[in-house]
């Protein structure tokens, strides 16, 4: 038996799915559900202010946001990896699940990458119009970022009907 196969057969997936509740999964699935909406969205956000959008709000106004990113990437690290072991073994040979990874870490890394160079230097983050501290990779980065969300959620769900055949 492989390791994923022994995950999504272990007494955890079993006590999880076999719960006698009816709200193990769906809470859950919830908290996965609004860790995404809280991670995602303040990163749009972000994303967008560098890109020029919502210019009458000064970005040290929004660097608050960036406060809300880690605590949601951790309920969605645990609540997506209590939905992983119960289809450990499918979802380790889904390219999707790989693809959807993929694009969370780089959008994390390049929300970062933002962060640095926007968002925490004092002279810009006080103005308006910062704009003269975005460079063109900076743009370039904050439109792939959202892409990489955007793919990262098609990924998840997409998940949910593939079938591997």
């Amino acid at each position: 038996m492989s390791f994923f196969e022994s995950l999504q057969n272990s007494a955890f997936t079993e006590w999880f799915l076999g719960s006698e509740s009816i709200w193990a999964y769906p809470t859950v699935l919830t908290l996965h559900t609004f860790g995404l909406a809280v991670l995602v969205g303040a990163s749009v956000v972000l994303h967008l202010r560098v890109l020029g959008v919502g210019g009458a709000i000064p970005p040290l106004q929004l660097r608050v946001l960036y406060s809300f990113i880690w605590p949601a990437f951790a309920v969605n690290l645990a609540s997506g990896l209590v939905l992983f072991v119960t289809q450990a073994a499918d979802r380790a040979l889904q390219p999707l699940f790989y693809v959807k990874l993929g694009s969370i870490v780089l959008a994390l890394w390049l929300g970062q990458k933002a962060k640095r160079a926007a968002f925490d230097v004092p002279e810009a983050a006080r103005y308006v119009t910062f704009t003269r501290y975005v460079t063109f990779t900076l743009r370039a980065n904050a439109m792939s970022a959202l892409t990489l969300w955007v793919v990262a959620i098609v990924a998840g769900r997409l998940m949910a009907y593939y079938s591997g055949q």
